[in-house]
């Protein structure tokens, strides 16, 4: 479920960028409407922000550790 919430916020992200991108250059500058969409953008950032940090925090999200160092030869 956490997933699915993740993916709907990203896509939300998209689209209210596209429309910022589509009004600044539909309006030339002469309106605030792309300001207003990108004010949105950010919203949906801090949620989704919001989202990720609570589920690490309650335990429904956990970080992968798929990356591991390892020691080089030279090292050794």
């Amino acid at each position: 479920m956490s997933t699915l919430i993740i993916i709907v916020l990203m896509i939300l992200m998209l689209a209210s960028l596209a429309s910022a991108f589509w009004y600044m250059i539909k309006d030339r500058g002469r309106s605030d409407r792309t300001v207003k969409a990108l004010t949105v953008r950010i919203s949906i950032w801090v949620v989704l922000f919001l989202v990720l940090v609570g589920g690490v925090y309650s335990g429904l999200i956990t970080p992968s550790n798929s990356i591991r160092l390892q020691p080089s030869k030279q090292q050794q």
